[in-house]
């Protein structure tokens, strides 16, 4: 049950986080296009934030899938050779 809700963690996370930061280099695209310092600098407040905040979620996620409540292989390999 804690794996799914990981799983689902992670990917709505990474999600946010991709398309947030797709997000991020086209304002600051359009900063650098139309000349506008708003479209530069203003994504640097809040909205980067938020996005480190959801790469930091994800980034946690996928540790915790991978290595908690996963039986180590040496270990399953003896327990079945029994």
């Amino acid at each position: 049950m804690y794996r799914l809700i990981l799983r689902k963690t992670f990917v709505a996370s990474l999600a946010l986080a991709l398309c947030g930061g797709i997000v991020f280099v086209l304002l600051q695209l359009a900063g650098i296009v139309f000349g506008s310092a708003t479209l530069l600098t203003g994504p640097n407040t809040v909205f980067k934030m938020i996005l480190c905040i959801y790469a930091s979620i994800a980034s946690i996620a996928a540790y915790l899938l991978l290595h908690v409540g996963s039986t180590p292989v040496k270990y399953a390999q003896e327990k079945s050779a029994r």
